[in-house]
């Protein structure tokens, strides 16, 4: 009986160490969207800015492609129903991260070479392009 109830206190104790780490995986999760798609918008300024060096359009570093030009801010899809591009112009599309980490979908995110939203665990998420590259931060943090 006494070892019945060690093993009970034990897995108790257990319990209550994991328990606020499995209630906060929501924010975990979304943090890790936020990351890839700040990698992922990393990546396409590096292919905008490769194009823009082809075409010869007059760009000598990155950090000059202002996010207006690298993101579809809108909640419209990157890519239709038929599997065509929907819009032309733009590398990424905010459209996924609206539907999932935004606190309001329909918020209004960006602003020249900022982008700015809250999120649905109440943080408030700043993406910037300046000459020291891309970069984000959370309020408070992940």
């Amino acid at each position: 009986m006494v070892e019945l109830i060690v093993v009970i206190v034990i897995l108790g104790a257990l319990a209550a160490m994991a328990l606020p780490r499995l209630t906060d995986l929501g924010a975990d999760a979304e943090g890790v969207a936020v990351k890839s798609w700040v990698g992922a918008l990393k990546s396409a300024q590096s292919l905008a800015f490769a194009a823009a060096m082809v075409a010869n359009a007059g760009y000598t570093s990155p950090d000059q492609m202002s996010l207006w030009n690298l993101v579809r801010c809108d909640a419209n899809p990157m890519v239709a129903t038929d599997g065509r591009p929907a819009w032309q112009g733009h590398h990424l599309a905010l459209a996924g991260l609206r539907s999932g980490v935004f606190q309001s979908a329909d918020a209004t995110a960006c602003n020249g070479n900022t982008i700015s939203f809250a999120t649905k665990t109440n943080r408030s998420i700043r993406i910037t392009n300046s000459a020291a590259g891309i970069t984000w931060s959370a309020t408070p943090p992940y």
